[in-house]
């Protein structure tokens, strides 16, 4: 596999000849000023390797903007070549100050491998530069260390609004260079973060898979860092495992109904209405009566609301269901959210008595839904509303209890 560098010029060669023999770079992109580029054929000098060798020079050595957009430019010409990130190595030991800064600011967004030579004995009472014969390589010299952390923190804001996909995708581009406990953090959070996110999309195997494996790392990284708020963050985990473990038994794997399903879809929805997610909180709240009423006529009928044969209607309705339900082709009736409740009262079931206490507080559910640009018109559902909606539901279908996502700590 071809390796590239891009390494910046300057100072004394001996510790940039150093670095080139280490790495053995077949592509050399040297990051140089004016006044350092006379010193790279001092650098390939004895360096055991001839390189492709191309140059990007920085018009000031010493404006931090002229060197980033130099530095810019070394890893645009180092793109073109289509290498793999780990083949890439950013040499930051030479130039000025300011260029290795510069250097370092255009490259951390890349997962390349971060190189330094330093050394133990230094000129100048050990503040000057590194003595021939005494350079040392330091390849852990990534500057991700630092910057890990700073995005380690907007991932707990992330994470506690619910933006998981953001979350998985800064973590993606951290792979390389990360201290132990940082990247230990990552590994469960990313697991955790897979989870949530598959159980807001309804993949609830998915999302008892990925939380599973994320209690399984946050174990891990227990072991080597304590943290009292950690351990309080497995155990709420463990309920959420619990929780879902139990949704996949009663519903068998997803395949049947039950009522833990509604209580899902309303704990969904009240997510979307704190994210400001209105008409999908709509969407799913009008679905939960709907799947309410399917339940019910289920366990009153024996079958279901959408595969009715007319014996299973009550005679004084018979005649009217089959005219207005019926389908030619199979005999079966398919019934309509007011039909299945009205079915459900006419065989004293307490459920289609309570269904028409609510009665005009649930056409005005279907009219703000009906007028949803999710359903058949063109009008966003306002916040009012949707509260509105999820106030009449929650009460109709007696489920109160939220059951939340769990929070980062800082």
């Amino acid at each position: 596999m071809k390796k590239a560098m891009i390494m910046s010029l300057g100072g004394s060669p001996e510790p940039l000849r150093k670095s080139l023999a280490e790495h053995q770079p077949d592509i050399l992109i040297f990051f140089a000023s004016h006044e350092s580029v006379l010193k790279a054929g001092d650098v390939l000098q004895d360096a055991g390797i001839k390189p492709k060798t191309e140059t990007e020079i920085t018009e000031d050595p010493n404006s931090l903007y002229q060197c980033y957009k130099a530095a810019k430019r070394c890893v645009d010409r180092v793109a073109r070549h289509e290498l793999a990130k780990q083949n890439i190595i950013v040499d930051y030991t030479g130039g000025t100050k300011v260029m290795s800064a510069a250097l370092l600011l255009a490259t951390v967004g890349h997962a390349f491998v971060f190189n330094y030579v330093g050394g133990d004995a230094r000129s100048k009472d050990g503040l000057g530069v590194v003595q021939d014969g005494h350079e040392k390589m330091y390849e852990d010299m990534s500057p991700w260390s630092a910057f890990a952390e700073e995005e380690r923190r907007q991932i707990v804001t992330l994470f506690n609004a619910r933006r998981y996909g953001a979350v998985i995708q800064i973590m993606e581009n951290f792979n390389r260079g990360l201290p132990s406990q940082i990247e230990s953090y990552f590994k469960f959070v990313r697991q955790l973060s897979k989870g949530f996110l598959f159980w807001d999309q309804f993949q609830h195997k998915k999302a008892l898979d990925c939380l599973q494996k994320g209690v399984a790392a946050l174990d891990q990284h227990l072991k080597y860092y304590p943290d009292d708020q950690y351990d309080q963050l497995k155990n709420e985990l463990l309920q959420h495992i619990e929780y879902l473990t139990n949704l996949l038994e009663k519903t068998n794997q997803m395949q049947n109904f039950d009522a833990v399903l509604v209580k899902e879809l309303i704990n969904n929805a009240r997510r979307r209405i704190q994210d400001k997610s209105f008409d999908d909180a709509a969407a799913r709240i009008y679905r939960a009566l709907e799947l309410y009423g399917q339940i019910c006529f289920q366990k009153a009928k024996g079958c279901s609301n959408d595969k009715v044969k007319p014996e299973k209607i009550p005679q004084d309705l018979r005649d009217e269901f089959i005219r207005k339900y019926r389908d030619p082709h199979s005999g079966m009736m398919k019934l309509p959210l007011q039909a299945t409740f009205i079915v459900l009262k006419a065989t004293g079931h307490e459920v289609g008595e309570r269904f028409f206490t609510y009665e005009e507080k649930i056409k005005n559910i279907q009219s703000a839904r009906n007028k949803s640009i999710l359903a058949h018109g063109i009008q966003p559902v306002s916040e009012h509303a949707a509260q509105s909606i999820m106030d009449t539901v929650t009460d109709f279908v007696q489920v109160k209890d939220y059951f939340d996502f769990p929070k980062l700590q800082e």
